[in-house]
Parts: C-alpha cells; sequence; structure tokens
C-alpha cells in the first residue's frame, strides 16, 4: 500500500511495520493508555502494568498486518497510530469473542481486564455481524495522536486510510507482521494463523466527543450509544472518574 501525505507535507500515513512498530507502542503507552476516556474510566492510566498490558494487545493486533502509523516527515518519528483489528463472528455459542479471551487469559491487571472486558461487552450489545450480514469486519481498536500533534486531522486521516485497508483486502493482504517483527519483548506469543475472511464492514468504539466527530465526518451509522455510568471500576463508574470529558460511547459501523 502507498504512502499517503498530507496536505501541508508533514506527516505521511503508512501501514504499521517492523520498523515503526515501537514507535506505535510509545504512542499508545504515552498517548492513549493517559487521556483516553476509558483508560481513565478503569484507571489504566494509573497503572503502568496495565498499560503493558494494553500494549501486548497491540502486539497481537498488528499481526493481522492491518494497522496503520502516522509518521512526522521531518524526524521519522511515529506520531499517531491506529491499532486495527480483524474480526470474525463468532458461530459457535461455546465459543468466546477475542476480546473475552484475551481478557481472561492474559491480562493480570483488574484496570486491564475492565477496560478490555468494556470492549467485549460494549461489541457484544450490537451483533454488527448480525446486522450486516457478514462474518468479518475491520474494527479500529485503539487510535491515538501524541499531544503535541493533536489537530492536524491524524485520526481522521488514519480512519479514513484504515477503511481503505479494509476495502483493498479483498485483493489479499496489504502487509505481513511476524512474531519476530515485534521484538523480544513479545518473542515468546504464538504465531498467528492469518485469516481468508474478507471484512464486509468497518467498525469502531468511539469513546469521545473527537472519535465522534471523525466517524459522523467519514459517514459511520451510530447503532448504539451507552453511556459511562453503567460500567462500574474499583467501586466508582467510569462516569464519576471522566466527569466532563466524555459521558457516552458510540458502536458505529460503515458498509465498505
Amino acid at each position: 500500500m502507498e504512502f499517503h501525505t498530507t496536505s501541508d507535507g508533514k506527516y505521511r500515513i503508512e501501514v504499521l511495520t517492523a520498523a515503526t512498530f515501537s514507535g506505535a507502542l510509545k504512542v499508545i503507552r504515552e498517548g492513549f493508555c493517559q487521556d483516553e476516556a476509558v483508560c481513565i474510566g478503569s484507571e489504566v492510566n494509573k497503572n503502568p502494568v496495565a498499560a503493558e498490558e494494553l500494549l501486548e494487545l497491540c502486539a497481537d493486533t498488528a499481526l493481522d498486518g492491518v494497522s496503520l502509523v502516522a509518521v512526522a516527515t521531518d524526524s521519522g518519528e511515529v506520531v499517531a497510530v491506529a491499532f486495527n483489528k480483524l474480526q470474525v463472528a463468532v458461530i459457535d455459542s461455546s465459543e468466546k469473542p477475542f476480546f473475552e479471551i484475551f481478557a481472561e487469559e492474559r491480562c493480570t491487571q483488574e484496570s486491564a481486564k475492565s477496560l478490555i472486558q468494556f470492549m467485549a461487552e460494549v461489541d457484544g450489545k450490537c451483533n454488527l455481524f448480525q446486522k450486516y450480514g457478514t462474518d468479518c469486519s475491520l474494527e479500529i481498536m485503539f487510535l491515538a495522536t501524541q499531544r503535541e500533534h493533536r489537530r492536524h486531522r491524524l485520526g481522521e486521516l488514519l480512519c479514513k486510510y484504515s477503511i481503505d485497508v479494509a476495502k483493498k483486502l479483498k485483493d489479499g493482504p496489504i502487509s505481513k507482521m511476524d512474531v519476530q517483527d515485534l521484538g523480544p519483548a513479545y518473542s515468546e506469543m504464538k504465531p498467528r494463523k492469518p485469516t481468508s475472511l474478507t471484512p464486509k464492514i468497518c467498525q469502531a468504539i468511539w469513546t469521545a466527543e473527537p472519535t465522534q466527530k471523525i466517524g459522523k465526518k467519514l459517514n459511520f451509522t451510530v447503532h448504539l450509544t451507552v453511556t459511562y455510568d453503567r460500567f462500574v471500576y474499583n467501586g466508582k463508574s467510569y462516569a464519576e472518574r471522566l466527569g466532563t470529558i466524555a459521558s457516552y460511547c458510540e458502536v458505529a459501523a460503515l458498509l465498505l
């Protein structure tokens, strides 16, 4: 997949590779785990070990080969990322969705479990596979930009080109990430079996006003709105911790 350079020439959008993987994790650690609404609601922002468990989720997701980064052209630094997950419909009622399995098997921190269970529960409340009659989707899972590079529409551009990535998959993989590309910290991770399915929809959980605006601009359809007072971690609702930052999330999808 070709690079896309922003109109001012300051950034380029490209597929995540081994060369940009560590920089993408840095963005998640500093720009997502500290500032994202659900990270605050579940206190991942106060728990470095929980944040590292979310990085492991990102590493696992990177193996799908459909994630994107924004790179500053002057420095080569990764300044924004969209970690995108290929989701497959669960057919057998005895099976569990990916997020539930990850929370149960690979999270030790209750705050990390709370965040991932939030994702699983919200996704579960709105069966997008059934709504669209499909068995595969591309989910924009974690979207983040470093603070000093915000307000340059990088989140919007990453989402826009993530839709393009989802459409191009019908012609075959756009990238290949192997476990060895992730570095020594993830060397024991199991290799991923590539899915042969092609996504028919792009989906996301928009967790605050900035991403909700992106979804609206890119013509996503909102199928469900969920308020944060329904989710509790360590005796307090997400809403109590978030205050005026955000009051609800949206489950949205776009037919490709």
